[in-house]
């Protein structure tokens, strides 16, 4: 028998809304965080330049129903006494109202992309080691695509009008405003919360349990998700924490031969210090320990690469969106 990931009990997996089509259509206002949102939405202007490229903006009023909205505002990213140095200092960042999707990106929907001839093949073959499933058990029309790189990720979004979150968009829709360590709040994961520590994915929203302060499942497991920004192992300590900006290519490299050259390794997490701009994932994956799965972990890998832990999920910009 195949071992699978840690349950997420026996409620039902929540079947994500799907995406429609290559320009994402407005539907009705999402329920849960964005409907809260919405309920605080005042005319307070916001500055929209957290968000990164050239992206679609999505009106308040019509937030697509595959997504929710996250408010603008204050929150607090990064922690001091706990994980690798990277993710210190705990500081305030603020953020531009942006929308998110609710799950992690489908095999279902990524198909789609694929078959308008937009979006690549996933790769296969992509498991590597006995320790994971067999390749055709990650392989579900609702479990979260994987094996796709940062580019293939930034494609997908785009074709529907979108584009992947910042770190910072990602970590206040996993943590909200009151500094929890994980989506769910400060109670250690288990079975009930996500899917980790484990050999293969599951459903999108098999754990309800675990949603995040606005609503977002699976913040926490079944898949690293890519992030927008390049990874930088000093972005807390920059002039532009506070808005959650890294440092451009040229610095990072530096940051890390210096880190290097005073044998700080373990500063950037397990994995060794990069070489080159790498790109940040979030989120940890089924085969994660519970620790890994705290919502301001930050990981990197070249964005190149293509495994079987990393997938994706989209943002947009909201303007006009409520600030908390």
């Amino acid at each position: 028998m195949i071992a699978i990931s840690l349950g997420c009990g026996s409620d039902s997996p929540q079947k994500p809304a799907e995406p429609r089509g290559a320009a994402a259509d407005s539907g009705s206002a999402a329920d849960g965080g964005a409907a809260a949102a919405l309920a605080v939405a005042d005319s307070r202007a916001t500055d929209p330049g957290s968000g990164s490229g050239d992206t679609a903006a999505v009106a308040a009023t019509a937030i697509p129903e595959d997504m929710i909205g996250v408010p603008g505002g204050a929150f607090t990213m990064g922690a001091d006494r706990v994980g690798e140095g990277d993710e210190q200092p705990a500081h305030q960042v603020t953020l531009a109202p942006f929308l998110l999707d609710r799950t992690e990106v489908t095999n279902r929907a990524y198909r789609k992309c694929v078959e308008a001839g937009v979006c690549r093949e996933r790769k296969r073959p992509c498991v590597k080691g006995d320790r994971l499933a067999p390749e055709k058990q990650f392989l579900g029309a609702e479990q979260p695509v994987s094996c796709v790189s940062h580019e293939d990720a930034e494609t997908y979004c785009r074709w529907l009008g979108r584009r992947l979150p910042t770190e910072a968009e990602w970590e206040k829709a996993a943590r909200g405003t009151d500094g929890r360590r994980f989506p769910w709040g400060d109670e250690w994961p288990d079975e009930k919360r996500a899917a980790f520590r484990g050999r293969v994915t599951r459903p999108v929203g098999s754990c309800p349990a675990g949603a995040g302060p606005y609503g977002h499942l699976d913040m926490a497991g079944n898949v690293w998700e890519w992030l927008a920004d390049h990874y930088d192992p000093y972005a807390y300590r920059r002039e532009t924490a506070q808005q959650g900006i890294p440092a451009d290519c040229d610095e990072i490299l530096r940051t890390q031969d210096m880190l290097r050259r005073k044998g700080l390794e373990g500063f950037t997490g397990t994995n060794p210090i990069p070489k080159v701009c790498d790109h940040n994932l979030r989120g940890g994956a089924f085969n994660y320990n519970a620790g890994g799965l705290r919502s301001s972990n930050r990981v990197h890998h070249p964005g190149n690469w293509r495994i079987i832990m990393a997938g994706l999920r989209c943002a947009a910009d909201w303007p006009g969106g409520p600030v908390e």
